[in-house]
C-alpha cells in the first residue's frame, strides 16, 4: 500500500534529542545496534574528530554484516578529500555525493540534499537538523550550535528507510510504497518532506496550517527567520485574533547577511506585537 502522509500514523516512541553529546550518543548507539541495514543522508560530512567518529562506527557496521548507505551533499560536503572517501567505499560502505556539479543530477543547480536522517533496520530513525561535524557536536573551545532532532522507534519508520533508499538509488518515486502500518498505539507522526523539482512544499503548507489554527500561543524558534508577505500576513492575523508570538532568532550567526535581513523586519513584528528574544550562548541552527 502507498503511505498517505497527509495523515498520521502510529509510532511506538518518539523523543525529542539535542545537539551536542545528546546527538551523537543517540547516533552512534542506533549504528552500535544496528543488525541489518543502515541509510544515512546529510548535507554537512566533515573530515574533521566527530566525521572520522561516525566513519569508524559505520566500518564497524560493514564488518558485522550490516548493509550500509551514506548519502552526502555534493557542496555541503564538497570538503572531503578522496582519501577518506576511498577508505569508506573500500571498508564496504556504500557511498555516494548527491547532485555533485557534473552529473545527470546536476542540471538541477539549486536543488541540494539537506536531509539530516539515519535510519536504521526500518525501524529506527533519527532526524532533524543536525549536521555530521564538531560544530554540531561541540569542542571543549566551542559549545555545538544549537539545534534539534527528533528520534522515532516503530513501523512507520519503513517510510523513512524506503524514501532515502529511493533517493541514494535516484528513483524517481512517485509515492512511497510499504506494507501496511501495524502499529495500533502510540504517538501519532507524519513525515513531511520540501522537494521544489518533485513538487513538495509540505514543510511550508505545516507552517501555515498550524499558524492558521493557533488559537492562545505561537513559538517560533528559526536561526534564519525571513518570512515572506504572505507568513507576515499570517502572523499579523495570530495576533490580531489575540494570540500570544514569540520568535527566538540567533544571535550568533554563520550567516552574517541573513541576521541583518533579520534585524530588519524587527520593526515590522514588533509592531503587530510580537515578542523577539535572541539566542546568545552559541550559534542557533534549529
Amino acid at each position: 500500500m502507498q503511505i498517505d502522509m497527509n495523515q498520521y500514523i502510529r509510532a511506538e516512541t518518539v523523543k525529542l534529542v539535542l545537539s551536542g553529546s545528546n546527538y551523537f550518543d543517540h547516533l552512534t548507539d542506533l549504528i552500535a545496534s544496528a543488525k541489518e541495514v543502515i541509510h544515512i543522508q546529510t548535507y554537512i560530512l566533515e573530515e574533521d574528530v566527530t566525521g572520522n567518529e561516525i566513519k569508524d562506527k559505520l566500518k564497524a557496521a560493514v564488518k558485522r554484516g550490516v548493509k550500509v548507505f551514506l548519502l552526502a551533499d555534493a557542496f555541503g560536503s564538497k570538503g572531503l578529500t578522496k582519501e577518506f572517501v576511498e577508505e569508506m567505499k573500500s571498508a564496504g560502505i556504500w557511498f555516494r555525493f548527491f547532485s555533485p556539479l557534473l552529473s545527470s543530477e546536476g542540471i538541477y543547480l539549486g536543488r541540494r540534499l539537506h536531509h539530516k536522517i539515519i535510519v536504521t533496520d526500518k525501524r529506527n530513525g533519527l532526524i532533524g537538523g543536525i549536521n555530521i561535524a564538531d560544530k554540531y557536536h561541540g569542542t571543549e573551545e566551542n559549545p555545538p550550535w544549537l539545534d534539534f532532532a527528533v528520534l522515532i522507534k516503530g513501523n512507520c519508520c519503513e517510510y523513512l528507510h524506503n524514501l532515502c533508499e529511493g533517493i541514494f538509488n535516484r528513483k524517481k518515486m512517485s509515492g512511497i510504497e510499504q506494507e501496511p502500518v501495524l502499529q495500533s498505539n502510540g504517538p501519532l507522526v507524519r513525515f513531511r518532506r520540501n522537494d521544489w523539482v518533485r513538487g513538495k512544499n509540505e514543510i511550508h503548507k505545516s507552517y501555515k496550517e498550524a499558524i492558521l489554527k493557533s488559537e492562545k500561543q505561537i513559538v517560533i524558534l528559526g536561526s534564519y527567520f525571513l518570512p515572506g508577505v504572505m507568513f507576515q500576513n499570517l502572523l499579523k492575523q495570530a495576533a490580531e485574533r489575540g494570540g500570544k508570538i514569540k520568535i527566538i532568532v540567533t544571535g550568533k550567526t554563520d550567516v552574517p547577511f541573513v541576521r541583518l535581513a533579520e534585524k530588519y523586519l524587527y520593526r515590522y513584528l514588533l509592531n503587530i506585537g510580537v515578542e523577539i528574544y535572541e539566542w546568545q550562548e552559541s550559534v542557533m541552527h534549529g
